[in-house]
C-alpha cells in the first residue's frame, strides 16, 4: 500500500518536478514496485502522485519480480532482454504476463510482458539460472573516484549551483520521496567515463529476486544521458531521447542500500540515436552487473 500524505507544509522540500501538488509518497522502493496476484495474474501499480509516464526501471524491476514469481526452485534471474513499446501510464495498473520457453537442467527461460488496457508496454526474455554468490574479474576494475559521502547529493548540488549532470527529476530534497526514490551523487571528472553513485533505501531479508528487482530499476537511472556527453552536447541542452530496449545481466547479488558506482560509456553514437553502456561496482570493486540500453533521438 504506498503511504501518502497530502496537503503537508514540507512539501516543497520532498518529491520532484512532477509532484502532483500538496502530495508527498513516502512509499518505499520495495513496497512500490511489489506485485500482487488478481484473479490468478500478476498486477503492478506505477508509483502514485506524480504527473508522469511509468518509469522505465519500475518496469523492468516489476518483469524481474514476475520472472522471479515463476522461477523454478534455486534459479533467480541471470539476464533480461527487453523492448519498449509504449509510454504506461500513471493511473492504471500494469498487467504481467510470463511464459516459459524452455525449461532445462541448469536453465529456464521465460518469455515476460506488461501491459495496460490491452496495451502492450514492454515485451522480452528473461534468464534464470542458479545464481553467482559472488563475481570477481581481473580485467575491469571500476575507476578511481571520490568516495560518495564526499560528493554533494542532487539537492545540494542544485543549492550550490551546480548541473544535474543529465540526471531528470531530481529530488527537491527528501530523495526517498521522489519518483526514482535513489539517492545518486555524479562524479565530476571530465577525463574520466561518466561515473555515479548511486544507492536505494535497504530492505533487510530481501530475497534474491527482489535485490535483482532493485538493481534492475537501478540500471535504468540516468543511463541515457551518457550519449549525449559523448556526443559533445552540455547536460541540459542535449536533444531528449527514448529508450528502445535494455539488456542486462546479473553477475551476483547486492544488498539494497549498498553504494554502487555505475560507470557508464558510449561506444556508438549516431544522429538518430546511440548505444550506452554501464557497470555496476560494489564499493569493494566486485562487478555486480552490466547493462546495455539503445536509445533513439527525438527533435
Amino acid at each position: 500500500m504506498d503511504h501518502i500524505d497530502t496537503e503537508r507544509p514540507d512539501a516543497g522540500l520532498s518529491g520532484d518536478e512532477t509532484s502532483l501538488p500538496g502530495v508527498i509518497n513516502r512509499t518505499p522502493l520495495a513496497d512500490r514496485i511489489a506485485l500482487r496476484r488478481e484473479d490468478g495474474c500478476l498486477e503492478g501499480s506505477p508509483v502514485a502522485g506524480f504527473d508522469q509516464r511509468v518509469f522505465g526501471g519500475h518496469l523492468l524491476a516489476q518483469l524481474v519480480l514476475a520472472a522471479g514469481a515463476h522461477a523454478p526452485a534455486r534459479r533467480v534471474v541471470e539476464s533480461l532482454h527487453v523492448c519498449f513499446l509504449r509510454p504506461g501510464r500513471p493511473d492504471e495498473s500494469i498487467a504481467y504476463q510470463v511464459r516459459t520457453v524452455r525449461t532445462g537442467r541448469t536453465r529456464t527461460v521465460l518469455a515476460v510482458g506488461a501491459e495496460q488496457s490491452g496495451r502492450e508496454l514492454v515485451t522480452g526474455l528473461v534468464s534464470l539460472g542458479p545464481g553467482e554468490r559472488n563475481s570477481s574479474t581481473a580485467s575491469v576494475r571500476p575507476p578511481q573516484v571520490p568516495e560518495p559521502e564526499s560528493l554533494p547529493s542532487l539537492p545540494q548540488r542544485r543549492t550550490a549551483g551546480l548541473p544535474a549532470d543529465g540526471v531528470r527529476l531530481p529530488p527537491h530534497g527528501d530523495w526517498r520521496t521522489a519518483s526514482r526514490p535513489l539517492d545518486v551523487r555524479p562524479v565530476d571528472d571530465p577525463s574520466a567515463p561518466r561515473c555515479l553513485w548511486l544507492r536505494a533505501d535497504p530492505v533487510p531479508g530481501a530475497d534474491s529476486h527482489l535485490r535483482r528487482a532493485v538493481l534492475a530499476f537501478a540500471s535504468d537511472r540516468s543511463l541515457v544521458p551518457v550519449i549525449a556527453r559523448d556526443r559533445g552536447e552540455r547536460a541540459g541542452l542535449h536533444r531528449p531521447a527514448a529508450s528502445a530496449d535494455h539488456a542486462m545481466w546479473f553477475h551476483t547479488d547486492s544488498e539494497p542500500g549498498n553504494w554502487l558506482l555505475y560507470v557508464q560509456d558510449c561506444p556508438a553514437a549516431g544522429e538518430r540515436g546511440g548505444l550506452a553502456r554501464g557497470t555496476l561496482f560494489e564499493r569493494d570493486g566486485r562487478v555486480v552487473a552490466s547493462v546495455a540500453q539503445h536509445a533513439v533521438l527525438l527533435d
